[in-house]
């Protein structure tokens, strides 16, 4: 993803998005069959996520709808209109292509060019307008989106009027994942994570907690590849490491890490501690890199912190040649 810096810059962008959620509702074309792109138009230039308005006009049923960016798929739903946004995962020129299905079998399409200039990493205005209050938004990922793990989740909690949340709880399959210590972040709910997941389609909820219990939101998503790290271990609390390091193990030069760690709380930290000395320290819940080190032994430890502070750490000798 580009840098996150762009999050400070994000509040540029709000008074167009806010504006963008007042569009009316995507008419469909009168082409049967069709389907018709009324946002984003071709040629913008706007900031991710993209907020799309599809609409289809077919003599028979459609039964599917789809959205490729450069050529890739990255959402699906058994729906025939469509209103929702949805991340690019970079900036730069993107062509979007709305494709519909029917029941006879038809595939029809329509494409529009556009320029993302910037991403969002937070909830905007446009995604939580209208929000009733004791509700959760997730606004990344989206249901139906196909994604590479891992994923970053963004979501907005609105209590019960006159309170703020008390925590807020992720679970994926049924599993909690992640849940916030105890909830508040200087002050403010945490609103979003980093979560590692395997291939696969998924159901992830957001559970929000006020004075007057919970309250959450559920959608479904598909992992159609790992990218970085390790997809999860399946036991919690546990870590994996895949990158095929082993204690013991001799190396030419670099230490290749893919690890990935979960509990029931949610990972607080993953650090690398090189011979003592710790290299690297990242809030994420995986691990994905490469250590240079000098020829003789080494010690690398992994240690990943919970948020309820438990420690699940992995040591490795290994001698560089």
């Amino acid at each position: 993803m580009s840098t996150r810096l762009l999050v400070l810059s994000c509040f540029a962008f709000l008074l167009t998005l806010s504006q963008i959620s007042a569009a009316q509702t995507c008419t469909p074309g009168t082409t049967d069959p069709s389907v018709t792109i009324c946002m984003p138009q071709n040629g913008d230039a706007l900031s991710s996520p993209i907020h799309l308005q599809i609409a289809t006009n077919d003599s028979s049923q459609v039964d599917r709808l789809q959205v490729w960016y450069n050529g890739f798929k990255r959402w699906e739903n058994p729906v025939s209109s469509a209103d929702f946004f949805l991340t690019t995962g970079g900036g730069g020129p993107y062509r979007i292509t709305a494709l519909a299905h029917d029941v006879s079998g038809r595939w029809f399409q329509s494409t529009v060019s556009i320029d993302v200039t910037g991403e969002v990493f937070v909830c905007t205005p446009a995604e939580t307008a209208n929000q009733s209050p004791r509700s959760v938004v997730i606004c990344q990922t989206t249901d139906g989106e196909i994604h590479f793990s891992p994923i970053h989740l963004a979501w907005f909690a609105l209590a019960a009027p006159g309170e703020q949340p008390t925590s807020v709880q992720v679970f994926v399959d049924g599993k909690s994942v992640f849940q916030t210590p105890p909830a508040l972040s200087n002050g403010f709910p945490l609103p979003a994570t980093y979560l590692p997941l395997a291939v696969g389609r998924h159901r992830i909820s957001v559970q929000a907690y006020d004075s007057q219990g919970a309250f959450k939101s559920t959608l479904y998503m598909k992992v159609d590849r790992i990218y970085q790290g390790c997809a999860p271990p399946t036991v919690l609390p546990d870590m994996v490491v895949c990158s095929g390091l082993t204690d013991g193990q001799t190396v030419n030069g670099i230490i290749n890490i893919k690890a990935a760690a979960a509990a029931s709380t949610g990972i607080l930290r993953f650090v690398e501690i090189l011979d003592g000395a710790q290299v690297l320290n990242t809030n994420h819940a995986w691990l994905d890199n490469g250590l240079s080190v000098a020829p003789g032994p080494h010690t690398l430890v992994l240690r990943a912190t919970t948020n309820s502070g438990v420690h699940l750490q992995k040591i490795f000798n290994v001698t560089s040649q």
